[in-house]
């Protein structure tokens, strides 16, 4: 069965109190961070208690929500006449690894390991850990919002990836090297309830030892054993994370765009989503070109008894409507998905300000809930 384009009601989702956190997920280029924070302000001015989390965003969104940049805390955004509240920041991975790792350790421990070069290393670069990061965020803000009531809805604009649900498994990676059998017998940590090492084990280790240095092997293996202690914290908050954003509590929004690789890329997330039961609501298809049928017939009219200046507006327009048929070929298939899908028209202006943000939405738009005293 085909579904029409353009169903998706975004006010009545936005409005469902039983929705806790909603991720925006896709490939990089297709304007998710964008799209996320107009989610969240929207969402805003319909009544709910917002924070956006996004990611490496663009220093001109910042600017559009009326802010100099976006810091590691949430910030408020200035947002008159909404009838609830928004806060927005930005995923700093360093600064939301070393606050993990604190809370987990000790203060000395923390402090230890900060100073240790292989977490330099794990932190910058290890593939895994901005997706970890971005899923300790989640479980972060839903715990502090249970507790303190600062917010009822998180939005979070996910880590631009290869695979845009790259995140979901980041945890599984950090896990997976804490846990992995041959660092730990090869750096001569305990692999048994008696710690105790084969020869073999050891002739590993006093070679790589050698290799090594004394004091570069000596900061591996302290890293890894209170690398290993914190994992089992983290273990435990990615397990309660997975299963929020699991639940009713929880939605993910498809972004793409209205071309072949880009819907592709959509479908493939959908299909993703589906296989790991997760709670899909939608899907956002940004920058559509905006014409329709009607306006082609009326082109062709004008075109008979145009003069020369007129045909050359006129060809201008015969593009885009070129444009927007091309954009509903590579659209048709997502019609026969099942999943509401909602068209979010290209605005030559860009987004430089609220106003442009929050017009995003004109065509899935209801009018705003009436203020109320929060």
């Amino acid at each position: 069965m085909t579904a029409p384009l353009d169903d998706l009601p975004l006010d009545g989702l936005l409005r469902d109190h039983a929705l806790r956190v909603l991720l925006c997920v896709g490939t990089g280029g297709v304007g998710k961070t964008t799209l996320s924070a107009a989610v969240a302000a929207r969402a805003a001015m319909l009544g709910r208690r917002v924070v956006v989390v996004t990611i490496d965003p663009a220093r001109r969104l910042a600017q559009a929500m009326g802010l100099d940049g976006l810091a590691h805390e949430p910030t408020p955004v200035p947002l008159p006449d909404a009838a609830g509240t928004l806060q927005a920041m930005m995923l700093d991975v360093r600064h939301a690894f070393d606050q993990a790792l604190t809370a987990q350790v000790s203060a000395a421990e923390a402090d230890r390991i900060r100073a240790n070069p292989f977490y330099t290393a794990l932190a910058e670069t290890f593939s895994g850990t901005q997706e970890y990061v971005a899923m300790e965020k989640i479980g972060e803000l839903h715990r502090r919002a249970a507790t303190t009531g600062e917010w009822d809805l998180i939005v979070v604009d996910t880590p631009p990836s290869a695979s845009a649900l790259d995140f979901l498994d980041g945890p599984n990676r950090l896990e997976s090297l804490a846990h992995n059998p041959l660092l730990r017998v090869v750096l001569g940590l305990p692999r048994g309830p008696f710690g105790l090492l084969d020869a073999g084990a050891a002739l590993a280790t006093r070679a790589l030892d050698a290799i090594l240095g004394g004091r570069l092997f000596g900061d591996l293996r302290t890293f890894l054993r209170v690398f290993e202690r914190a994992v089992l914290s983290f273990e435990s908050h990615a397990t309660q994370t997975r299963a929020l954003l699991a639940s009713d509590a929880a939605g993910f929004l498809v972004v793409a765009a209205p071309h072949p690789a880009p819907v592709a890329e959509a479908r493939a997330l959908i299909d993703r989503l589906r296989e790991d039961r997760l709670p899909l609501r939608g899907v956002l298809i940004n920058q559509v070109t905006a014409t329709t049928r009607i306006e082609a017939e009326r082109l062709a009219a004008a075109e008979s008894s145009a003069d020369e200046a007129q045909r050359v507006v006129l060809r201008h327009h015969r593009l885009l409507l070129a444009r927007a048929e091309d954009e509903r070929r590579a659209l048709a298939g997502l019609g026969r998905v099942g999943v509401p899908i909602g068209l979010i028209e290209k605005r030559s202006a860009g987004v430089n300000d609220l106003a442009s943000l929050l017009g995003l939405f004109g065509g899935l738009d209801q009018q705003p809930a009436p203020r109320a005293d929060l």
